[in-house]
């Protein structure tokens, strides 16, 4: 066998051998994805290997071809055009389908992802703020009717009241605030604070004016 027909053979069997390795690293990601990932070091390693060979070939084949041309053998300029007709076959092709591949899937699949994502966000969000508005009319209720409860009792608003408030309120404190803003009694604050947090200006004119 000449050398020209076992190079031939060699780089035949390497590419075909890279193009099988390749079809089945793909296959397994798309079946089995918790074999791939078990495996994906080692599946990832021997692709480089197998690319990293196949780039030697190519190179190693085209210094020859290189070679055979500076000396004049016979067929060269033969060999260089089918060379090169061979590899525009086998890359624009490849080029060609990955460039409308990464355009469908970024102009089509993902901007739909985004519009169905976002509109998804928009809904929980507005779902959530209606529950909490909701949830803070129903409390500011709840609140008005106690606090004119204890305004109508006739004996001194004290802790046992206040606590009766604060379950019925279901919240973690309930305070009971002076006109001048201090703190005239407190339950259900957290053990870390010794003595509890005054309100702050905003909180006190939202309460006048609601009540």
């Amino acid at each position: 066998m000449k050398k020209s027909a076992r190079w031939a053979l060699l780089v035949s069997t390497v590419a075909m051998l890279g193009a099988a390795l390749v079809l089945a690293f793909v296959l397994s990601l798309a079946t089995t994805g918790w074999l791939a990932e078990r495996h994906f070091v080692w599946l990832f390693w021997v692709n480089v290997a197998v690319a990293a060979l196949l780039f030697l070939v190519i190179s190693l084949a085209a210094l020859r071809l290189m070679s055979r041309l500076r000396t004049g053998k016979f067929g060269s300029r033969l060999l260089a055009k089918l060379a090169g007709i061979f590899a525009v076959v086998g890359v624009v092709p490849g080029l060609l389908i990955y460039g409308v591949s990464y355009q469908f899937v970024s102009r089509s699949i993902d901007s739909w992802f985004d519009v169905q994502v976002a509109g998804a966000l928009d809904a929980g969000l507005a779902l959530g703020r209606g529950t909490l508005d909701s949830m803070a009319v129903d409390l500011a209720t709840k609140t008005r009717a106690v606090a004119e409860r204890l305004t109508d009792s006739r004996s001194a608003i004290g802790p046992l009241a206040l606590e009766r408030a604060r379950v019925q309120l279901g919240v973690r404190e309930v305070m009971l605030v002076g006109p001048n803003g201090q703190v005239l009694a407190s339950v259900g604050s957290s053990n870390t604070a010794l003595v509890p947090e005054r309100p702050s200006a905003t909180l006190l004119r939202q309460a006048r004016n609601q009540f």
